[in-house]
């Protein structure tokens, strides 16, 4: 694999984990310690919070690949009595973070590695950063999957298809941005979780008359979120088995007693439990090829309860991984 990108070396917490007490930190290689090809689950992170900045959110992000990974590290491989396998049964690789730089150079590395990640077949999972990665992001998905057509569904409690603010591409503007350009037909596009008088009437509409599909935080909570994720899928894959799906997680679309540390908190939204289950959905679902979750803010984190949870939702996202082809 001739990934060109360099990256930084990922942060995990030093365990003291007894034989018959693994932890993920003693799973989780690392790609300068190990093969990248016999990998089953490649993971990187995006540092970046310039595109929070240029959409006027507040920063931080940029500290959360590392964040989430402190936490992760933390937890048992084993998800209970009602899976069959579970994340030690995956082989897991960690490439480490993209380096810092200009946006858009660190746009355009994510982009690389994630194509190079995909058509090696591998299942990738990306630890933002802003929303604004999701845009170069599923560009690099596109390529590597070789397909015409992919499936995106964003959990959010924004649509996120405002226009480039001078010119520049910004956390708000990567649906917008895929749309326009062909990247994503509308009809194979989902945002679930949006929320009331966080979007504007124009920018709904705008992605109603591409075809897409809104599931409101209201009609996403009636169904049950990993009810509304699975209705999601079937609408834009037509039950194809075969078709290539990513999915982006903004964590603001949790509440903020669950998720304090977002760029853009919100007294309402879904519970942590249903962000849990809606990962391991995803995990379970053999469209889901890759997963980004964006928008963790440490600096304004409490008790690391947003990180943790991201880690929580990751581990799920592997769990269900693990068990795709045995249920």
């Amino acid at each position: 694999m001739n990934h060109t990108p360099l990256f930084t070396a990922p942060q995990y917490p030093p365990v003291n984990s007894a034989s018959d007490d693994p932890r993920l930190a003693d799973l989780i290689k690392i790609a300068s310690e190990t093969s990248i090809a016999e990998a089953d689950v490649i993971l990187f992170g995006i540092p970046t919070d310039e595109g929070i900045r240029r959409n006027g959110g507040r920063i931080g992000a940029s500290e959360a690949p590392n964040a989430i990974r402190q936490w992760l590290g933390k937890l048992t491989p084993y998800a209970g009595p009602h899976f069959n396998r579970h994340v030690n049964d995956l082989r897991i690789v960690d490439l480490g973070d993209v380096p810092s730089g200009d946006l858009e150079t660190m746009h355009e590395a994510a982009a690389i590695i994630a194509k190079e990640m995909i058509a090696a077949g591998k299942i990738v999972i990306v630890l933002g950063g802003g929303h604004d990665i999701t845009y170069p992001l599923v560009r690099g998905f596109k390529h590597g999957t070789q397909s015409d057509t992919i499936g995106l569904i964003n959990i959010d409690a924004h649509l996120d298809v405002r226009q480039k603010k001078n010119g520049l591409h910004h956390s708000g503007s990567s649906f917008r941005l895929l749309l326009e350009e062909g990247i994503i037909k509308g009809p194979h596009f989902a945002e679930i979780g949006i929320q009331s008088f966080a979007a504007s009437e124009k920018h709904f509409d705008w992605v109603i008359q591409q075809g897409a599909r809104i599931l409101t935080f209201e009609d996403a909570t009636t169904a049950h979120l990993p009810n509304a994720f699975e209705e999601c899928e079937f609408a834009i894959t037509h039950s194809d088995p075969k078709f290539p799906v990513y999915l982006s997680f903004d964590m603001d679309c949790v509440r903020t007693s669950d998720a304090p540390g977002v760029s853009a908190p919100a007294p309402i939204g879904f519970l942590a439990e249903e962000a849990y289950e809606l990962s391991v959905a995803a995990g379970l679902s053999k469209n889901v090829r890759m997963f980004d979750i964006v928008e963790v803010s440490p600096p304004h984190d409490v008790d690391g309860r947003t990180a943790r949870l991201a880690a929580r939702m990751i581990a799920g996202f592997l769990t269900g991984v693990a068990n795709r082809n045995i249920r």
